[in-house]
């Protein structure tokens, strides 16, 4: 079975692996969450709070293991300094992409102001496009 997207939250250390898992079960932890997330057939999320009840917790070794928080986001062909149309707000320049998530986007547009979005957002919904 699988979905156009999946979810996966809490991929923090004690969580997923599960805390009473560590030692014995690691195995079966790790393969249930490759079995996860392999179910995803065009959108995988991951979650990782910085902090969980009040504590902060460390990302999942499966994340650093397999190196997802390495993996290149698609820019579908955007670059910095690219003008666009936005359909609602008008003409603009990519003005950069958010460090820690390639995903946002930050335009700026020919009244001055600065905006971010979602990348994939905007190009899904066909709310942008190449000047």
């Amino acid at each position: 079975m699988e979905f156009k997207n999946v979810y996966v939250i809490n991929c923090v250390e004690e969580t997923i692996p599960h805390a009473s898992s560590i030692k014995e079960n690691i195995e079966e932890e790790r393969r249930l969450f490759y079995v996860g997330i392999t179910r995803a057939i065009d959108n995988l999320y991951l979650f990782s709070p910085r902090s969980r009840k009040g504590q902060f917790k460390d990302v999942s070794r499966f994340i650093i293991e397999g190196k997802l928080n390495d993996m290149p986001v698609d820019t579908y062909g955007y670059e910095i300094g690219n003008k666009v149309a936005h359909r609602t707000y008008g003409i603009g320049e990519i003005a950069g992409f958010d460090e820690n998530d390639k995903d946002k986007i930050k335009l700026k547009f020919d009244d001055g102001v600065f905006r971010s979005f979602s990348l994939k957002i905007l190009v899904d919904n066909n709310l942008i496009s190449k000047c």
